[in-house]
């Protein structure tokens, strides 16, 4: 049976190729044509989908290069304790500290944003200002009225509480990770180190160096020149008759009073917060790179040149860590602050900060960290990191 099918479907072709001989070469030049057209509009729409996954349209050459990753929030924490008055990153970006005004702290894990723990020392008031030790092991607040409390980062347990003593704020630590930096508010820094309990010295500065920003490697700082709002770059290991060039130069090429600055990560570059937004300059020179007006709120920026951009100028900027530097945190007089891009000036986001002091970037500055009216931490970054 299977041979007579076999021999059936064989001479099927013969019966009718008198009718469709001459019409079979069309009917296959037709259908590679067919196919050759499927396969076109199937390798078009592949791109297409591709490049909406990058954030780009359709019709965008393929030299345009990567989109910029998108900034949002991730999400917040509230314990419900009383206010937050302070905020701080671990060195390794895996914990985020709150102090609040009752003197506690608590700990969240930065990922899954729960709360770890909560501790308290002596001190009642409000916690100022807080740094975490180097590697991460300890943690130290000044409090209202000259109080410092130092904890172990781990379990909460206090290693040390110190009161009086003219502490301002708490500003850093050594790099052995042994000693606390703090700052009386007026004209001293300190070192206090944990093991001895003791200061270990203390240094007068002037009133012109309270305001120094000293770049992230250390060769260049910047400080304002008699609360004027001109700022001057100098280098750090200068000195008379030595190599190097100039030993100072002032930031120029901009408009109007410069209120704060922040060094990109790799010290190439410094940024300022002016009536006009935010600019940024060579480090080496001093000269102007580029403006770009942060607009109002709502209103995205219109990149580099900020063409048409309106809107109140920026009051304070703080670049985000790492070499790459992508974003910029700018504080505006409208009393909201935005983070924009680095190197265009767009806006991405407009994020809640209730000052100054209620913000700050993870380590690697792949996060931001605010403070809000609401009393809650809000967490942002790129989705999926």
């Amino acid at each position: 049976m299977a041979k007579d099918r076999v021999d059936k479907s064989e001479r099927a072709p013969t019966r009718q190729a008198g009718r469709t001989g001459q019409a079979r070469p069309m009917a296959v030049f037709m259908a590679v044509v067919g196919v050759a057209a499927l396969l076109t509009v199937a390798v078009f729409a592949g791109v297409r989908v591709w490049r909406s996954r990058q954030g780009r349209g359709p019709g965008v050459a393929q030299d345009s290069g990567p989109a910029r990753p998108d900034f949002r929030e991730l999400g917040t924490v509230a314990s419900g304790r009383p206010d937050v008055t302070a905020i701080g990153w671990r060195p390794d970006g895996a914990r985020i500290a709150t102090g609040h005004a009752d003197g506690s702290v608590v700990i969240w894990d930065s990922v899954t944003l729960a709360e770890l723990l909560t501790s308290t020392g002596k001190s009642k008031q409000a916690i100022d200002s807080m740094s975490w030790s180097p590697d991460g092991q300890l943690l130290a607040a000044a409090h209202k009225h000259d109080h410092m409390t130092v904890w172990n980062g781990a379990n909460g347990d206090v290693v040390w509480e110190l009161d009086g003593s003219d502490i301002y704020a708490v500003v850093g630590w050594s790099e052995d990770g042994r000693s606390v930096k703090t700052y009386n508010g007026e004209e001293y820094y300190a070192l206090w180190n944990v093991d001895t309990r003791a200061c270990e010295r203390s240094w007068f500065v002037s009133i012109a160096e309270q305001g120094e920003v000293v770049s992230p490697d250390g060769s260049l700082a910047a400080w304002e020149s008699m609360a004027e709002g001109r700022w001057t770059l100098h280098r750090t290991d200068w000195q008379l008759g030595g190599p190097g060039g100039e030993r100072e130069w002032e930031l120029v090429g901009h408009r109007g009073p410069i209120h704060s600055v922040s060094w990109k990560g790799d010290s190439s570059q410094l940024a300022g917060a002016t009536d006009g937004g935010v600019v940024i300059w060579n480090a080496t020179s001093g000269k102007l790179i580029r403006s770009m007006p942060v607009g109002g709120p709502g209103v995205k920026g219109q990149g580099a040149a900020g063409r048409g951009a309106t809107g109140p100028g920026a009051t304070y900027v703080s670049w985000s860590p790492g070499p790459g530097g992508r974003w910029i945190l700018a504080g505006l007089d409208s009393g909201t602050s935005v983070v924009i891009d680095a190197d265009t000036g767009e806006r991405l986001a407009e994020v809640p900060t209730r000052h100054r002091g209620s913000s700050a970037w993870a380590p690697k500055g792949d996060r931001l960290a605010t403070v809000g009216i609401d009393n809650a931490v809000h967490l942002y970054g790129e989705r999926g990191k």
